[in-house]
């Protein structure tokens, strides 16, 4: 007995020992072992290095070459004598590289080969980036295609131009091959058109691999050249015809004054060729955000009901807005070199005009809207009804616990949803609703459920409506909705797909009828999802030349990827770098840049007689609108202002931030521009009274307290809701909110979309909005010069002068903030 106790002791000791031994050998293998990653890594530099010594093979291909291979067998490259004196070789890279020209040259298509080099250096490059190789597949295949094409052709040239005129290592011999069959089949005629029309299409769909999109591409570029010389040809005329016009002036001049004193005929003749000088000059193209540059002489272009009158002015009385430091030197020159009026103001304002129409008017006729291919399709499982034994137990167990506290329920309803179940209670005719929302915690032990929410009374209807969590919850993608009919007929204007109801009925609003929206909730409750679904709806049924986003994202990373979409959806100012803004002090400019723009759209619907933005446009469309010097029409795309954090910007410049926003939610519903403002912390000082009070239509997922819920619903129950997507959704034209399941889109799909409409012809530059430099500006350059007018009047412009240059010293940021203080001290000392 004792014997066999210590065997088997000893056989267990050796199973733990080799046990113990492979797991260490595991786990060894596993410390050495290279990742995947690494490999394919490695293997894309192999790639790229052998398509390196391919190309530069093959670019040094000499044909004298051929002796020496032929002398010189292959095994003979591993022996010593291969290398002397006997065998020399003038490709780049020796014996090795002569021998991989001759094949590819000679034998395969000739010097056009080196495209087999560059798509092995192509594909090693994306292996080593670990960029997805689909384009680069796409590619190399049209270009293997264009090589044989180009080969063929001058394999075909060879055979009708002489063989002796065109080098065999233009072709190759499988050039000369192909291209003897097309001859044999087409023709020499027949076969050259199709090489040469397969040639092209090759060529731009190796380019792009959309045929349309590329052709649209050539099209707006001829276009475009078309146009530019059009406008050339008639500025050209126009210089030409407004010279004509000051030579016919200036030889009156010169003809009245012929019998009077030669001082002055010949002054007058110095300055006729000043001004011929200054109009025969070439047209320059000034880029946006800068100004002409300051002349000596300065022509005011007659109106054509007026003379023509020529007025040279000192270079000193040119105010250049581009360089602020200027202001400071043209205010400390003399007092009698000076003739500052506020008249002059007419002309400053007049820059605005000149300026406005920085966007100009494209129509993108090829674009396509985002296909519902590139969402996830919803699976089987995302679809299954809810058990009607689960319905009618939560119905049974409703029933018992409120009859337990003496509360009576005649009938119970059960309208199941994705992920949260309605029913709705009759009570009998006595009870009190107050004593049944009393009741709320005690159901939810019950029923063992979180998230439950009570709607006493539900509006329209003798019931009490308590709403509980599904035991398996459905997950609603947003392709279900973009693809149902419902959204598909929409006549809505900025329709928007926010999910599903209780029911399971596709909920669709109206973002231009909202017009403005708030969402508040807790981190992970949905509330970046839910931006991305609003911009998804808006992005499948809207054009680019309908819709501009302006994106503000304090945390760089939740709207970052639709950066993409700046040619096509995306806004921006003058005053910024950056297609999505990131930091305060951008965001502070944009949003004053939004107000300006509202201002600017106010004007000319006044000018049109309209009230809306749907008048205008349609207006405009039929063509009632006329440009004047001071405005010109155009169409108003929509815009939607996305702000992903308010709490963020809130702390860093909160008055900055909510005058705009206050003003832009007041006033901006009629001319098209909408807010859309999220926020995680949902607290009085993040959503002021201001704010809240011009936001109407508000969205509220989970949020940590009762206190969040009421600052953003103004009551409860927004506590009480489930994450992931789980939010009450508060309309303008209701006072209880409604329960929506929001849909659900991944950031792959989001990335999909923006890549599918980044990959197609966009605007030649994005949306501008005005830009707010430029316009405090012109603003201090006309308060400064009335200011200096009547200083001026006041006989103290000179001690104005000193004390400015002394304190600015020609410092351009001290122009900017201080002119106003010294200006108004100074009047203070005159009066």
């Amino acid at each position: 007995m004792k014997s066999s106790k210590v065997s088997r002791t000893r056989e267990r000791k050796g199973r733990v020992k080799t046990s113990s031994s492979a797991s260490k050998n595991k786990s060894s293998q596993e410390d050495f072992s290279i990742p995947v990653e690494v490999k394919m890594q490695f293997l894309g530099f192999l790639f790229a290095l052998f398509g390196i010594l391919l190309f530069l093979s093959i670019a040094s291909y000499s044909s004298k070459d051929q002796a020496t291979l032929q002398s010189l067998k292959f095994i003979d490259i591993f022996r010593k004598e291969a290398y002397s004196s006997a065998y020399i070789t003038f490709n780049w890279l020796g014996i090795a590289g002569a021998y991989a020209s001759e094949f590819f040259v000679s034998s395969f298509f000739g010097y056009f080969s080196a495209i087999v080099a560059i798509i092995l250096f192509a594909i090693g490059l994306c292996l080593v980036r670990k960029k997805p190789l689909g384009r680069t597949i796409q590619f190399s295949i049209y270009s293997l295609l264009l090589m044989f094409c180009i080969g063929s052709l001058f394999g075909l040239a060879r055979m009708i131009f002489g063989k002796e005129r065109i080098s065999l290592s233009f072709s190759g011999t499988s050039g000369d091959f192909f291209a003897n069959t097309f001859y044999q089949i087409f023709g020499s005629v027949g076969a050259s058109v199709l090489l040469i029309l397969s040639l092209t299409l090759f060529s731009l769909l190796a380019i792009d691999g959309n045929i349309l999109r590329t052709f649209a591409k050539i099209k707006s570029f001829i276009e475009n050249a078309i146009e530019k010389y059009r406008a050339e040809r008639e500025a050209i005329a126009e210089a030409r015809e407004n010279s004509m016009a000051v030579t016919t002036a200036d030889n009156s001049k010169l003809a009245m004054t012929a019998a009077g004193d030669d001082d002055t005929t010949e002054a007058l003749m110095k300055e006729r060729d000043k001004i011929l000088k200054v109009k025969k000059s070439p047209r320059q193209t000034i880029p946006a955000g800068e100004e002409h540059p300051i002349k000596e002489t300065e022509i005011n272009r007659p109106k054509p009901d007026q003379p023509a009158d020529i007025v040279i002015e000192s270079k000193k009385q040119r105010v250049k807005q581009a360089e602020p430091v200027l202001i400071s030197s043209a205010l400390k020159d003399e007092k009698n070199e000076l003739d500052i009026n506020p008249e002059n103001s007419n002309e400053v304002e007049a820059l605005k005009s000149n300026k406005e129409d920085d966007f100009v008017e494209e129509k993108l006729e090829t674009f396509i809207r985002p296909e519902v291919d590139l969402l996830i399709e919803p699976t089987q499982e995302e679809f299954e009804s809810i058990p009607n034994e689960e319905l009618t137990q939560n119905g049974r167990l409703l029933q018992e616990k409120l009859l337990k506290f003496g509360i009576e329920v005649e009938k119970v309803f059960a309208t199941p949803g994705p992920v949260v179940t309605l029913y709705e209670l009759v009570p009998a005719a006595d009870v009190k609703l107050s004593k049944i929302e009393s009741l709320q915690d005690d159901i939810a032990l019950a029923m063992k459920a979180k998230g439950i929410r009570m709607i006493i009374p539900i509006p329209g209807k003798g019931t009490v409506g308590v709403e509980i969590p599904n035991k398996k919850a459905q997950l609603v993608r947003i392709k279900s909705l973009l693809s149902s009919q419902k959204f598909h007929d929409s006549n809505k204007h900025l329709p928007v797909a926010f999910g599903k109801t209780i029911d399971g009925e596709v909920f669709i609003d109206d973002l231009a009828k909202m017009p403005h929206l708030l969402i508040a909730g807790a981190t992970g409750s949905g509330k970046s999802v839910g931006i991305n679904t609003i911009i998804a709806s808006l992005l499948y049924k809207m054009h680019p030349s309908d819709l501009k986003f302006v994106m503000i994202d304090p945390k760089k990373i939740e709207l970052s990827l639709y950066s993409k979409l700046k040619k096509h959806f995306l806004a921006t100012s003058s005053d910024i770098n950056e297609s999505i803004v990131t930091s305060p002090s951008n965001a502070v400019s944009i949003l004053k840049s939004v107000e300006s723009e509202m201002e600017t759209r106010y004007d000319k619907l006044a000018n049109a007689g309209v009230r809306n933005i749907e008048a205008y446009n349609q207006k405009y469309a039929e063509g009632k609108l006329h440009n004047t010097d001071a405005i010109r029409h155009k169409k108003m795309p929509y815009i939607v202002v996305i702000i992903d954090e308010l709490a963020d910007l809130m702390i860093t410049a909160k008055r900055e931030i909510e005058e705009p926003i206050a003003r832009i939610a007041q006033m901006a519903r009629a001319v098209g521009i909408h807010l859309i403002v999220a926020t995680q912390r949902p607290s009085v000082d993040v959503i002021t009274g201001v704010i809240k009070a011009n936001f109407p239509v508000r969205i509220a997922y989970q949020v940590a307290s009762k206190v969040d819920s009421r600052t953003i619903l103004d009551m409860g129950g927004a506590d009480q809701l489930l994450r992931n997507g789980d939010m009450l959704y508060l309309s303008s034209a209701s006072s209880k909110p409604i329960r929506i399941q929001n849909a659900f889109i991944s950031t792959e799909e989001c990335e999909k979309v923006a890549e599918f409409i980044e990959n197609q012809q966009g605007f030649s530059k994005p949306y501008l909005l005005p830009s707010i430099i430029e316009r405090e500006l012109r603003c201090m350059v006309i308060w400064m010069t009335e200011t200096i007018y009547s200083l001026r009047r006041l006989d103290l412009f000179s001690n104005f002068s000193n004390v400015q240059h002394q304190r600015f010293k020609g410092d351009s940021s001290l122009v900017m903030q201080e002119p106003r203080e010294l200006l108004i001290s100074l009047k203070k000392q005159a009066l």
